[in-house]
């Protein structure tokens, strides 16, 4: 509705007056306006629309009065990518900080969701009344014929309920993902979507789909459907020798082997992972209790943990430390480490043990930028060769890529005309 109907959402302060413009809306005109004349652009507006989709939806989360429930900023989560931290400090916020104006958003909300949830109970009321005035009715049935019924009613549903609900505890599940990267609770998942949208779309403007796509029609009818095919016939399909008999049956039992062999692999391997999984079961419940949860590494929870409004959140500021205290402290010094519930081991599984000792062979400490300055080894930074390359090549790449798609494709498609055009006057000619 925002959207559509032009409201605006983006402030703007002018003269100490506030104004807000409809970008989005804005945005959305033009871009109808330049698609309508120039139908190839369509699939770069629909790689842009993912992305677009994805930005508005972080502004609004950005722009939430509730200060618990934003989200990363697009410029955060590009600059840990490249320099590996932000350019500036997280906000402090105090307790009870913008209460009122989420109370009321929240409010506003809850009252939206009550308003739907009476008027599909109207329209439920209406539908029962309806049903019953039916089956007041009744059925206008002509037939005079006595019908014997009875025996054991068997309702095919209760056998069909349990795998119902599992197919839908997948879907809501991958709903609740897809939602998460949506409301960008998976922050980096939603910005490699984005960024990926964004950059194919950029790539798609260059591209000559009406070319291409004439081209291939034309490939295709030219190669498939004319008189040439005749000969293909007689000088290549005429010529295969049909199977026999003997050859189909020994092709059959060929596959059929064949077939057995994979599934009797695929058997033993799958009797294999679940004689481990139930070993491993058996061991934990014996070590940790009977009862035992998968945990999932993306988050599928249907409602999100947001802090309270007496909660109070500030920057952290690291403390720097000299080069005795920070080995001692990645020493494990006065710290007890409790084993987790994983198990390693082919007979008999055992917890894992992990070492204390967090700093490389032959370097002093792992993270020699907590040091202080004054201290020997202090004013260092550790940085990643790896990574640092990595972030090199990813760069090269994406300019690489986008100086190709800038420069190469017109020039490939303008050669390809040209040639196209040499041909037609060779054929007129």
């Amino acid at each position: 509705m925002t959207l559509l109907l032009w409201r605006g959402h983006f402030p703007l302060k002018v003269g100490g007056m506030e104004f807000k413009l409809p970008i989005h809306s804005m945005n959305a005109f033009i871009l109808a306006t330049v698609l309508v004349e120039n139908p190839q652009y369509y699939p770069s507006f629909c790689f842009a629309s993912v992305a677009w989709l994805m930005m508005a939806v972080m502004g609004w989360r950005r722009n939430n009065p509730d200060l618990w429930s934003r989200c990363y900023s697009f410029t955060e989560i590009m600059e840990k990518l490249i320099i590996g931290k932000c350019s500036t400090l997280p906000p402090t916020i105090q307790p009870f900080q913008g209460y009122e104006t989420a109370k009321a958003a929240l409010e506003k909300w809850m009252k939206r969701i009550e308003d739907s949830e009476a008027k599909a109970q109207r329209a439920y009321k209406e539908e029962e009344e309806l049903m019953k005035e039916l089956e007041a009715i009744g059925e206008a049935d002509a037939d005079i014929s006595t019908k014997v019924g009875g025996g054991i009613s068997i309702d095919p549903i209760k056998a069909a309920l349990h795998p119902v609900q599992l197919i839908l505890g997948v879907v809501c599940r991958a709903l609740r993902f897809v939602k998460h990267i949506l409301y960008w609770e998976e922050a980096y998942f939603a910005f490699w979507i984005t960024i990926g949208s964004a950059i194919l779309a950029i790539a798609c403007l260059f591209v000559p789909w009406f070319f291409i796509i004439r081209w291939t029609a034309r490939i295709i009818v030219w190669t498939l459907f004319g008189p040439w095919m005749k000969l293909v016939d007689v000088y290549y399909v005429s010529t295969l020798k049909p199977e026999s008999e003997e050859e189909r049956i020994e092709r059959e039992q060929r596959e059929r082997q064949e077939r057995r062999l994979a599934a009797f692999q695929v058997l033993s391997d799958a009797r294999l992972v679940r004689e481990n999984a139930a070993k491993m079961r058996d061991m934990k419940r014996l070590m940790f209790g009977k009862f035992a949860v998968k945990v999932p590494i993306l988050k599928q929870d249907r409602y999100s943990d947001t802090p309270l409004p007496q909660s109070s959140a500030t920057p952290y500021e690291r403390k720097t430390m000299t080069l005795a205290e920070l080995a001692m402290q990645e020493a494990g010094y006065n710290r007890i480490r409790m084993p987790g519930q994983t198990l390693v081991g082919d007979m008999i599984p055992c917890l894992e043990t992990d070492t204390f000792t967090a700093a490389p062979t032959g370097k002093a400490t792992a993270t020699p930028e907590k040091l202080a300055k004054n201290t020997p080894g202090g004013g260092t930074q550790q940085t990643s060769k790896s990574t640092a390359t990595a972030y090199v090549h990813i760069g090269s790449m994406v300019f690489i890529a986008a100086v190709v798609t800038f420069f190469g494709v017109p020039v490939l498609a303008s050669y390809t005309e040209s040639i196209v055009a040499v041909v037609r006057k060779l054929h007129s000619g």
